[in-house]
């Protein structure tokens, strides 16, 4: 009988210590499993209505930018990305971006590349402002439209007089007329599309939620200086 007893007793305690409820509180249990203290879990709706402001904020703002008519200059032959010109007029994703950031920060996000293409951004500064902005990446890649310069050595018109920059401004800007149809279009879609890309960086949704929208922006050390743009035509 007492050998009984003992066994049943081992028994026992075996099934005990293989419970769910002893291994949540072995104190060996992996790291990663146990509870984060004041963990919060990020709420997708509160997320979403978030970003669905910041969209709309974001889209007027590129309205604005495209009525405007003051785009930059590309001093190169061909289609060309320019982030900022010598006359430092920004291009419209730069522009969305320092309505955010200020104007030096925006330029410093470009990380020296004047000719940065927002199609290649993956991690960094800009990465991070593209997924607070409500907008999609390829939104924001459709609305950095390249600049086109004829060149030198172009056959061009006397009569009419032929402005190169009015007609690339007139490119330009019926080109922001599709994209902003495009935004429309897809609306919804997108923003669902927007919402899902920051959920997976918590991180910077918490911001999102907190109100801070500079925490990936570069700090400028000092104000930058821009060549005057030329004195109009008379």
């Amino acid at each position: 009988m007492p050998g009984r007893f003992l066994s049943a007793l081992l028994l026992a305690s075996s099934l005990v210590a293989c419970s769910p409820a002893a291994n949540q509180l072995s104190p060996t249990r992996p790291a990663a499993l146990r509870p984060t203290p004041g963990a919060v879990t990020l709420d997708r709706a509160a997320v979403r209505a978030e970003l669905a402001q910041r969209r709309e904020i974001v889209f007027q703002r590129f309205l604005d930018y495209r009525e405007g008519r003051v785009y930059p200059v590309n001093d190169r032959t061909g289609f060309e990305h320019v982030w900022i010109d010598a006359s430092g007029n920004l291009c419209a994703a730069a522009t969305l971006v320092s309505k955010d950031w200020g104007r030096d920060s925006a330029v410093l996000a470009a990380n020296g590349n004047n000719n940065v293409a927002l199609a290649d951004i993956r991690e960094g500064a800009l990465a991070d402002w593209i997924l607070l902005s409500g907008l999609t990446q390829h939104e924001v890649v459709s609305i950095q439209v390249p600049g086109f310069n004829a060149g030198v050595g172009v056959v061009l018109p006397v009569e009419p007089v032929f402005d190169p920059r009015v007609t690339e401004i007139e490119r330009l800007y019926g080109i922001y007329v599709d994209v902003e149809r495009q935004l429309r279009g897809l609306w919804e879609l997108s923003l669902d599309a927007a919402t899902d890309a920051l959920m997976d960086r918590p991180d910077l949704a918490r911001e999102l939620l907190a109100g801070n929208l500079t925490a990936s922006a570069p700090v400028p050390s000092q104000p930058m200086a821009f060549a005057q743009p030329p004195p109009p035509r008379r």
